[in-house]
């Protein structure tokens, strides 16, 4: 399954976040200090097609604050780790990143028609795209 390493690549790796993380603790504890701005264009360079990623970027930031800041705030930190850890789970299921992506941004049913991305913009909403996504794995229906 997908740890802290796979979530930490997809935000930067340690020269990305400044720092080692190793743990779920350690990725907590970088979470809540504000994860670094580029952090945030990475996990949209996995996740979102070129043309989706402002668009994306300003639901999970807004511009401004995006544009003053070179840290992100703890919140939406928060945001930006739970669409790395969705987005490199997405991944390792499809073991490619294109089909991820198209995954991710495909409306599905068992989410009520929305997309697994923006669902995940929400921490109830990223536990359900998990649950459809370890349905997948475990032979369920999707």
């Amino acid at each position: 399954m997908v740890g802290p390493k796979e979530v930490v690549e997809i935000l930067g790796g340690k020269a990305g976040l400044g720092r080692g993380v190793k743990t779920l603790a350690d990725l907590d504890a970088a979470v809540h200090s504000g994860l670094p701005r580029s952090s945030l264009d990475r996990v949209l360079a996995h996740a979102a097609p070129e043309g989706e990623r402002a668009r994306l970027r300003n639901r999970v930031v807004p511009r401004a604050s995006y544009q003053r800041s070179r840290r992100l705030s703890p919140v939406h930190s928060a945001t930006t780790e739970r669409l790395a850890r969705i987005t490199a789970l997405a991944q390792w299921v499809w073991n490619d990143e294109k089909k991820a992506q198209e995954f991710l941004w495909r409306p599905h049913p068992e989410l009520a028609g929305r997309r697994p991305i923006e669902a995940a913009l929400t921490e109830l909403g990223a536990r359900e795209v998990e649950e459809v996504i370890e349905r997948g794995v475990h032979g369920l229906p999707v």
